[in-house]
């Protein structure tokens, strides 16, 4: 039984913490129902949630469970991979503190946004200013050294925005630039949430691809106007209805979680979802908002980013290295791959799995470092196939855990996952929480 189901009677022995946050939580959650812990489907479409489409986001009442299942009051928590925000955004409503460390610096605004403190009468004035932008001769100037295929006349004769449209995003872009400081990260998002809607391409698996009829779509810099001021009304008006919140102190840390999450200060659980060994580059799934939003710059700014991510991807050779833990369900699943090389889409792939178990390990000891003494780190992770050959991630993950010294407190299974199409797309993965104790 969760706190959301439990009688005020049976609420008694709860932390208070989350008994006083519980309410509210309770009237943010209920439009999603129960559905499935890890999927979020349905909660999408919450307040906060719907601000950005994340795709791989987990349910907010998993956090929930995670936070119930520690036996000691939580003060303070710690998510590596800040994503969509979710554990930051959970603890907020609970008045939990949350240090959180995010690298994609639109991501990373996204979290601050859903989770920061407004003066709403002063987020409304600079709504109207940015909503009041326009575009001004050399309204392109921006996106100059942007890859040519991003805007019309792109390259190859294909583009990604027409040039009307990426003129009045660049306006909006600037006008952002001189709101306040504390709103840029809403402002950045709510921009960023329609991008996709007004390009020529959708986002679909591991990249984009151009719509059907692209060429003869017809989309003007009024409907990013359009679609601006929409996005902004539905965020002002979350803000609005949930400002009387208990709110948690959220910080979010930019930057590379494999460095990052050493400097944390001690904390009384953690809880992450990390990407998975899946080959998916998020530089590339999320460089519309990158690109447009001005936080890449430069072909140079993209490599630097990359080279700050997990090794879940093969689009960069980097330098790789193994676990220094013991694990032999990793042995297993390494040599079952290497000795199918001939048939893995990338030469890469066996050096990425190495390396993405070397970093996994090193965040959870870094988190075993901060966690105090009976605290609990839940990770959410799943599986990757690659040539016909599983490779469970949770079951590795467990295992170097528990050579660690970390007590393993349960690994259970949260919901069945697709194979690629490439291999044939029927449920063939498994989703699990990995729970230790400290």
């Amino acid at each position: 039984m969760t706190v959301l189901e439990m009688g005020f009677a049976e609420r008694s022995t709860f932390p208070a913490n989350l008994l006083m946050g519980a309410p509210v939580l309770q009237n943010w959650l209920f439009p999603h129902g129960e559905g499935s812990l890890s999927s979020n489907v349905g909660a999408a479409d919450l307040a906060y949630q719907r601000w950005f489409r994340f795709k791989e986001a987990y349910s907010p009442r998993l956090v929930m469970e995670a936070l119930q299942e520690n036996s000691r009051p939580v003060g303070r928590c710690i998510d590596p991979t800040g994503g969509s925000g979710t554990t930051a955004l959970v603890c907020s409503f609970l008045g939990i503190d949350c240090d959180t460390v995010e690298v994609n610096p639109f991501m990373a605004d996204l979290i601050a946004a859903k989770t920061r403190r407004y003066d709403t009468g002063a987020l409304s004035a600079d709504i109207a200013a940015v909503l009041g932008g326009r575009p001004k001769d050399g309204g392109l100037a921006r996106y100059a050294h942007a890859p040519s295929t991003l805007i019309e006349p792109g390259d190859g004769g294909r583009w990604v925005f027409n040039a009307p449209v990426a003129a009045q995003i660049g306006a909006f872009a600037d006008a952002i630039d001189l709101a306040r400081e504390e709103h840029r990260p809403f402002l950045r998002v709510m921009l960023g949430s329609v991008l996709r809607d007004v390009s020529n391409v959708v986002v679909n698996g591991k990249g984009r691809k151009y719509r059907r009829g692209w060429d003869k779509r017809v989309v003007t810099g009024g409907h990013v106007v359009d679609a601006m001021r929409g996005a902004c009304n539905a965020g002002y008006s979350d803000i609005v209805r949930f400002s009387n919140r208990l709110q948690g102190d959220v910080r979010v840390h930019h930057g590379d979680a494999r460095v990052e999450t050493a400097d944390l200060p001690e904390a009384d659980c953690a809880i992450f979802s990390p990407p998975y060994p899946n080959s998916f580059d998020y530089t590339d799934i999320y460089n519309l908002e990158l690109w447009m939003l001005g936080y890449l710059r430069s072909g140079q700014d993209n490599r630097k980013l990359r080279l700050a991510t997990m090794h879940s991807h093969v689009q960069l050779n980097r330098e790789g290295r193994e676990p220094a833990g013991s694990s032999p369900e990793f042995l297993r699943a390494l040599e079952a791959v290497e000795e199918s090389r001939s048939q893995l889409w990338h030469r890469g792939i066996p050096s990425m799995l190495r390396s993405y178990f070397a970093d996994m390990e090193g965040i959870i000891a870094d988190l075993a470092e901060r966690i105090r003494p009976g605290g609990l780190i839940t990770v959410i992770v799943g599986g990757s196939s690659y040539a016909g050959i599983g490779v469970d991630a949770p079951k590795i993950i467990a295992e170097l855990g528990q050579d660690m010294g970390l007590d393993l407190v349960r690994h259970s299974p949260l919901r069945a996952m697709r194979l690629s199409a490439q291999q044939g797309g029927q449920f063939g993965l498994s989703e699990d929480a990995v729970v230790f104790a400290c």
